[in-house]
Order: C-alpha cells, then structure tokens, then sequence
C-alpha cells in the first residue's frame, strides 16, 4: 500500500474507534456514533480503504481495546445479540464506497447521492444485525424491529444528512490538498474522464 492509503486507513480506523464509543445507553442496543464513523469512511476513502480501515476497527476490538459501543470488547460481542450491527459495517462501508466514487457534478444532485448511499448503508445494516439479534435472542422480527430499528430511524437519518456535508468537505479539502488516498483519487480521475467523453 501507498504509504498515504496506510496513513489514512488507520486514521480513519480510529475515528471509526472514537465514534463507536460515544453511546447513549436505551436499552439493549445503545444509540452510537459509529454509523456516522462508517458513513464518513465510506464517503472520504472509497470502498477500498475504507474496508481496510473497517477491519482494522474490528481487529483492534476483537484483540482486547474496548472500541466497541459501551466500551466494550472481544469476540464475543461480534457473536453476541448486537454482533451484526458491526460486521455490517463491512458491508456498509463498501456500498457507500462504492456508490460514491462517481458523483454528479452538480453540488447538489452529488449529496443527493451520497444521502441516498448513506441511507442504503444503514439499511443493510439494519437487516444484519436486526437477524442476529432474532437469531440469538429468540424473538420474532416485530419485537426485532420495535428493540433495534425503530427508534433509531430518526437519529441515523441526521447521521446520514451530516456525513453526507461533512464527508463531502473532507473529500474536498484533502482532493485539493492532494492528501486523498492514491487508489480513491485514481478511480475518481477514470471516473471524472468517462463523463467528460
């Protein structure tokens, strides 16, 4: 890897790692921060840093660091009721990788799809962890939906809308700065060429 890929994969791993831990505790699945670290990720390295920097985040909570929302850590929280929420991040990190590396000129049809990207993500999301949650709890997809997604609809949409400015100010200033990852730069300029054809 370049080394300015590898500097902006660990830097983003612990952003990633900061949000994650900023909670609000309402029951058995806290309101976190780490979906809007995931989404930025997403929006600023590309499908392909950004997996890397996802899986370091994993990595450094498997291994003992208490990363992971409420502070905690190990295996076990992947495979516990929560657990897909954060292997989802993989997932999500890629579709909004991959969704965003070709925008619209346009300022505002190009948030309008990041938004739309974003959104996407959180669906995913929503749909793995909310079938290991039933899977290890053992309740119905009602009493799933009532516990993990529902009310956190309002409070991931604001997520999405201000990753959506902040990701697109990030991937400005450092395009301009000349400090984006070489591979996401790279696929953007092919990108930039085949719309101008």
């Amino acid at each position: 890897m370049k080394t300015k890929s590898m500097i902006a994969c660990a830097l983003f791993a612990a952003i990633i790692s900061i949000f994650a831990v900023m909670t609000i505790p309402i029951g058995i699945v806290p309101i976190t921060m780490g979906l809007f670290g995931i989404m930025l990720t997403g929006i600023v390295l590309g499908y392909k840093n950004g997996i890397i920097s996802v899986v370091i985040y994993l990595l450094i909570g498997i291994v003992g660091l208490p990363v992971f929302s409420n502070f905690r850590t190990g295996i076990q929280t992947l495979a516990g009721p929560t657990g897909g929420y954060l292997w989802s991040y993989i997932i999500m990190v890629w579709i909004i990788g991959v969704l965003t590396v070709k925008l619209p000129k346009n300022k505002w049809l190009a948030w309008l799809k990041i938004f739309a990207a974003c959104l996407m993500g959180i669906v995913v999301s929503y749909a793995a962890g909310t079938i290991q949650f039933m899977l290890v709890q053992r309740v119905d997809l009602i009493k799933a939906l009532t516990l993990c997604v529902i009310p956190f609809i309002p409070f991931d949409i604001l997520k999405a809308i201000i990753a959506t400015y902040v990701g697109s100010l990030i991937s400005k200033t450092l395009r301009r700065a000349n400090l984006l990852p070489e591979s996401h730069k790279k696929q953007q300029e092919v990108n930039n060429k085949e719309e101008s054809k």
